[in-house]
């Protein structure tokens, strides 16, 4: 899986508000120029995740110098990655690359995350020093809350994973997703919940979720996994479309996802206006489509720089995809063949751990739960959806506000779930979650 080529790296500059170090970036710069002007021989055409093996591997055997120079050649792949900065600055704190380190954990701060590098014995060496209190005080200011999460609804006792999410402005009710019970469940507008599929029905783990008011169908993502009750090793890998008659509930089809010899996961899905359904397999990874009235799902594309497909919004004749490890993607559907473009994170923002995805006028909201704090963010696109624009953080660090899953529209509003019941769930000591109160948070975009 050969990663995108036309991301650039960003600015090794110092934030407002780090401490000026010019020698210190003077040094930054030439070094990461001699790492890219020489990488070591076996980074040549591997991708970013495979470079991270190389580096884990090197750093396990205590072998720092090839960890460093892995982890560089794999944040040249993917500048944004916030993991690679954490590790390229400490293995270069752990060869004494003093001045490199504290310039690399300055870049992992411009991007307003926090990881915990305070507790990281790596950077033993740096503690106490001003610039690394500096670099403290930023990661402190990046786990304050920003903008605002107001709860719409707690669920509390739920002992399920609360993934999926649609609203249905006609009647109110709220639809949600369980991989963990493997069903629907639906709160109404006066708060009643209430389970939506029935108990008889052979589901898989409910994931995404998609309403299609025209044809009075709920369209669900339902994929086989270890999270959900009852699996086994046999259904691994099993994914499929499973459509619901918004008028008496009933599940109208099935359609699997066909089998070619791998593990497939649907995670989420839209509805086209035409009632083409697009569903996305984190797995294989592939971006799938249904045709209406249609037998079995067909393979819509198949891209070298997909690793961990998510989220899916439809704007106009374009697809726009997250993938975990590799941002966003735009899958121009007006040509005879689907034509894939990935997008360049603008300065100081990291794509790096999207997952749901809604759209918002002139951009799209995103749940970016591969990062810490995890948040909830508005990307801007270009009206010719060909470049972002802007990333704006609406919701992060307040409390309860983690364990984030899919993203929906209530009202207009960016509608989200938390605490969700993955992060607590260890099938190796009970066959259920801990009991626990979902939350699902709006907020408001400025």
């Amino acid at each position: 899986r050969a990663q995108p080529g036309a991301e650039p790296r960003p600015n090794l500059a110092a934030p407002p508000g780090m401490p000026g170090q010019p020698f210190a970036m003077r040094l930054a710069v030439l070094f990461v120029s001699a790492v890219l002007a020489a990488l070591p021989a076996f980074a040549a055409g591997l991708t970013h995740p495979e470079l991270r093996r190389v580096a884990e591997e090197a750093y396990a055997r205590k072998d720092f110098a090839a960890a460093r120079d892995a982890y560089a050649a794999a944040l040249e792949l993917r500048p944004d990655s916030p993991r690679y900065l954490h590790h390229l600055a400490a293995t270069q704190a752990l060869t004494d690359r003093s001045d490199d380190a504290l310039a690399t954990l300055q870049r992992l701060t411009a991007l307003g995350v926090a990881p915990a590098v305070e507790r990281d014995p790596a950077f033993a060496s740096l503690q106490g020093s001003r610039a690394f209190n500096a670099i403290r005080t930023a990661l402190a200011a990046n786990r304050e809350p920003q903008g605002s999460a107001d709860l719409l609804v707690e669920l509390p006792g739920r002992i399920g994973i609360i993934e999926g999410i649609a609203f249905r402005d006609r009647t109110g009710d709220l639809f949600l997703g369980d991989v963990h019970q493997r069903c629907i469940w639906r709160r109404d507008r006066d708060g009643r919940v209430s389970r939506y599929t029935a108990e008889t029905e052979e589901l898989f783990g409910v994931f995404g979720l998609a309403l299609d008011e025209t044809r009075q169908t709920l369209w669900a993502a339902t994929s086989a996994v270890p999270e959900m009750s009852g699996f086994t090793p046999e259904q691994k890998g099993r994914a499929a479309l499973a459509a619901f008659s918004l008028v008496t509930g009933e599940l109208l089809r099935v359609i699997d996802v066909p089998s070619d010899g791998r593990d497939h996961v649907l995670g989420d899905l839209v509805v086209a206006p035409d009632g083409t359904i697009y569903a996305t397999d984190s797995t294989a990874p592939i971006i799938w489509r249904y045709l209406p009235g249609g037998e079995e799902m067909d393979k819509l594309v198949e891209y070298p720089d997909f690793v961990s497909l998510q989220g899916l919004v439809l704007t106009n004749r374009t697809l726009i995809a997250a993938d975990f490890a590799n941002g966003l993607f735009a899958i121009d559907l007006s040509e005879s063949a689907p034509v894939v473009r990935a997008f360049t994170p603008p300065p100081n923002a990291t794509l790096v751990g999207l997952d749901g995805l809604a759209p918002a006028p002139d951009g799209l909201f995103a749940v970016q739960n591969g990062v810490s704090p995890q948040r909830l963010i508005r990307v801007g696109l270009s009206s010719d959806l060909t470049a972002l624009t802007s990333v704006t953080v609406l919701a992060a660090a307040f409390p309860h506000l983690d364990d984030l899953a899919l993203v929906t529209l209530v009202n207009g509003r960016p509608t989200f779930i938390a605490n969700a019941g993955w992060e607590n769930f260890d099938a190796a000591k009970s066959a259920h979650p801990p009991a626990h109160s979902v939350r699902i948070f709006q907020t408001t975009p400025p």
